[in-house]
């Protein structure tokens, strides 16, 4: 197992290797996963996620290709807490903790670089002053990237604030488990442990009102080609799906690209996943130096709990204070 890095004009790259022939590379930009490279069932090596070569695209870029999103991931209806005013940077609403500053696209510092015989990995930080987006609270986050040799790989989040406020991050990974975008996620079997998806207005906030997925095209309790499941849903997914009661045996989420024999495994303890299938996504920029980005060519999987919970009592807690420090963990296993 070994850490590299390589020093860009805007960032950092550490570069996390496995002996089964899994990397992962994390900027210190954003904390940002810029590529997870894994092998195919031929022991080909290709990367699996969606992003850029460069360092400065990142920058220009503000789509959250691999970015950690912070204090709050996802919208929160009216952009305002407890007497709050937050940065209104979706409409009248609050999107992915604002952008004056926006944290996936600020510098983070190195904590610790991790090396033992079973583990490899970094710990980034940042801190955001009281006041910053209209957040109360000064929020320290430290983000710790870790790869073992099982071909885990794990993100947690650490918060720890001066005064209550809020914190639910996620890591905004687009995957296309075909390997360096070589196909839509058309193809992709996707599974799902959730019976319920969260209600969204014409916004895409929450009503608060939760959906059973029962006989709609959000049904992925069972394997289902991705393809089809989109091809009834004509603006695609970008969707919270309220997750079931989790267990340590089996993941909140499958996906598996049967050409390439690629599969992920999730599992995280919050309670929910945004799915975005990236229907309609079109840029004038290449992924990867590859090809130009396409409607379907990712699946965001958003790792969170539920968007909006401040305004939803049943939507769970994302309330930190200095008493009650939070931690939240999401794991990806590859084979």
């Amino acid at each position: 197992m070994d850490i590299t890095k390589q020093i860009h004009n805007h960032s950092t790259w550490f570069t996390l290797t496995n002996d089964h022939d899994v990397s992962i590379i994390i900027s210190d930009f954003g904390a940002t996963v810029i590529a997870i490279n894994t092998p195919d069932k031929d022991g080909n090596v290709a990367n699996i996620t969606l992003g850029f070569m460069h360092s400065h695209y990142y920058a220009q870029h503000h789509d959250y290709f691999g970015a950690t999103v912070a204090r709050v991931a996802g919208r929160l209806g009216g952009a305002s807490w407890n007497g709050h005013q937050l940065d209104q940077n979706s409409g009248t609403n609050h999107i992915h903790g604002g952008d004056h500053p926006s944290i996936s696209y600020s510098h983070w510092n190195l904590i610790k670089l991790i090396k033992t015989d079973g583990q490899i990995g970094a710990v980034l930080q940042y801190i955001s002053p009281a006041g910053q987006n209209g957040y109360p609270g000064r929020l320290s986050i430290s983000a710790m990237f870790v790869l073992d040799q099982n071909n885990k790989f794990t993100i947690t989040y650490f918060g720890n604030t001066s005064a209550p406020t809020l914190f639910n991050p996620t890591t905004h990974i687009y995957f296309n488990l075909s390997g360096n975008a070589q196909r839509l996620i058309n193809d992709s079997d996707l599974q799902v442990n959730a019976d319920e998806i969260a209600e969204t207005d014409a916004a895409n906030v929450p009503t608060g009102t939760l959906l059973s997925v029962a006989e709609t095209p959000f049904d992925f309790r069972q394997k289902t080609n991705l393809g089809d499941a989109l091809s009834k849903l004509p603006n695609g997914l970008d969707t919270p799906f309220k997750l079931n009661t989790q267990t340590d045996s089996k993941p909140q989420l499958r996906l598996q690209d049967p050409l390439s024999g690629r599969k992920l495994a999730i599992h995280t303890n919050s309670n929910s996943l945004i799915l975005f299938s990236t229907t309609g996504f079109e840029g004038d920029f290449l992924v990867d130096g590859i090809r130009t980005m396409t409607s379907q060519l990712g699946l965001a999987i958003e790792p969170q709990m539920l968007p909006d919970a401040p305004n939803h009592p049943g939507f769970d807690n994302i309330v930190i204070t200095p008493d009650s420090p939070m931690i939240y963990q999401n794991s990806y296993t590859f084979n």
